[in-house]
């Protein structure tokens, strides 16, 4: 992390760099002896905070912070004088500066100002994190959602999928591991998607290029899109990329595959795909009267004149992988069906899921608050919509009501037995917005919580 230190007198800079040194040896610390210096220098790096003396030569204090805020919008601006006047502070709040200090700075000062940016920046990069999460997961449910405010940021879409029945996440995470800083991610079915970003372009093309370079197995492929500073493209691209990923069937499975090259196969090849991932599907569900229509299907493709001698190879390598059982690649459509129909009357002897479900919702109802399906599926292994499924068996109601119900009880709860706000009692319930939370509490109890607290409180 970078600060700087703008000031016209050197003994001022080497006393605040000592101090900084003191509180934290890991600082790089920056200086500049004018405004125009300091402009440059926020062009050019990145910092957290910058401390800016409000008395120099050329351009003041105020004059160079009021421009480098159109430079450096998340830099924390702090201003500081050796003259106590209150015009200079109402100039000050007037610019959004975060603080106003005398000069001479002491160590306590500067330590808990350091602190406060390490804070800040963190929260920044939280929530960016959260805003990018949601519109990824928005996507992937097909639900509009905006990332205008992200103008400036480039982007990519990253797709893995998971052929192996097992679901290999560690070797997974062991990939991805040096790039987390730069991504979110969700699980959906047995495909992690990644949304990367940065605000400069070469740190994503070298994720790119390194990952390319990399070899995969268990069952693992990569799929990555373009970078683009387009945020209104990305949408177009996440529907790209979960489309032509199906090739892998017949192209190999653990590669790496860059979108564009994909685009160019003929379309017709994609309707053969999705019938190979809908058996997958079947197989991963323990659907046996899906599984084995989904079986005569495939197997009629096998002789499809579109299916090259390296197709089949590889569809066999996929079916392989998917059963976790060696077929012969010499095998013939006719010996494949019935291999496929024996592995198939497995599911009829499969275990109650009466174990796993009850984890489940166990685990619901203590994580209640920050859980989502896509979590679960991480968690459990198990696909989204078959969690959904054995809850909605189980409870007789679908997941997000079985959500809403538990935080909901849980804030009449506290309305009732504590003196907390509406906004504490919607942020500890697992809310963001404490609107929508005043409007599903209304749907549910016909009045607003506060309504609620006075109708229902002990006398």
């Amino acid at each position: 992390m970078n600060i700087l230190i703008t000031d016209d007198e050197p003994l001022i800079h080497i006393s605040i760099e000592k101090i900084i040194q003191s509180c934290d040896s890991g600082l790089c610390i920056y200086h500049a002896y004018t405004g125009h210096e300091m402009l440059n220098m926020l062009a050019e790096h990145e910092f957290i905070l910058a401390f800016v003396d409000i008395k120099m030569p050329g351009l003041s204090g105020l004059e160079t912070i009021q421009q480098a805020l159109t430079i450096s919008p998340m830099t924390r601006y702090y201003i500081m004088s050796g003259f106590d006047e209150f015009e200079y502070a109402k100039q000050a709040i007037k610019l959004k500066v975060e603080d106003y200090l005398l000069k001479p700075l002491d160590k306590k000062t500067i330590q808990e100002t350091i602190s406060a940016a390490k804070d800040a920046v963190q929260a920044v990069k939280r929530r960016r994190k959260s805003i990018f999460r949601n519109w990824l997961e928005s996507g992937l449910n097909h639900r509009k959602s905006s990332l205008e405010q992200f103008a400036g940021y480039y982007c990519s879409i990253l797709l893995v999928t998971m052929d192996h029945p097992d679901f290999p996440k560690e070797a997974i995470l062991e990939k991805l591991m040096p790039y987390t800083d730069n991504f979110v991610s969700i699980l959906s079915e047995n495909q992690l998607f990644l949304l990367c970003f940065s605000d400069d372009a070469n740190i994503l093309r070298n994720i790119r290029q390194q990952l390319s370079g990399q070899t995969y197995s268990q069952g693992i492929s990569l799929f990555s899109s373009s970078v683009t500073s387009k945020t209104e493209e990305l949408a177009a691209m996440l529907e790209q990329i979960q489309r032509y990923s199906s090739l892998r069937i017949l192209l190999g499975i653990e590669n790496f595959y860059f979108l564009k090259p994909l685009t160019e196969y003929s379309d017709e090849l994609l309707p053969i795909c999705s019938s190979f991932l809908r058996w997958q599907a079947a197989c991963r569900n323990q659907d046996y009267t899906e599984f084995i229509n989904q079986t005569d299907e495939i197997c009629r493709l096998m002789d499809n004149p579109r299916i090259t001698k390296q197709y089949r190879e590889n569809i066999l390598y996929f079916l392989s992988y998917s059963i976790n059982e060696d077929i012969p690649i010499s095998v013939d459509s006719a010996s494949l069906k019935d291999l496929l129909y024996k592995y198939g009357k497995t599911f009829l002897h499969a275990s109650d899921n009466g174990e796993i479900i009850q984890s489940i919702i166990e685990y619901i109802q203590t994580h209640y608050r920050d859980v989502s399906i896509a979590h679960l599926s991480e968690h459990f292994g198990l696909s989204a919509n078959y969690i959904s499924t054995l809850i909605k068996q189980k409870l007789g109601i679908r997941y997000n009501d079985y959500i809403t119900s538990l935080r909901l009880n849980q804030a009449k709860k506290l309305l009732l037995t504590t003196n907390q706000s509406v906004k504490d009692i919607t942020s500890s319930c697992g809310y963001y917005s404490q609107s929508h939370f005043t409007k599903l509490f209304i749907e549910h109890e016909n009045c607003t919580p506060t309504e609620y607290r006075k109708l229902h409180s002990p006398k």
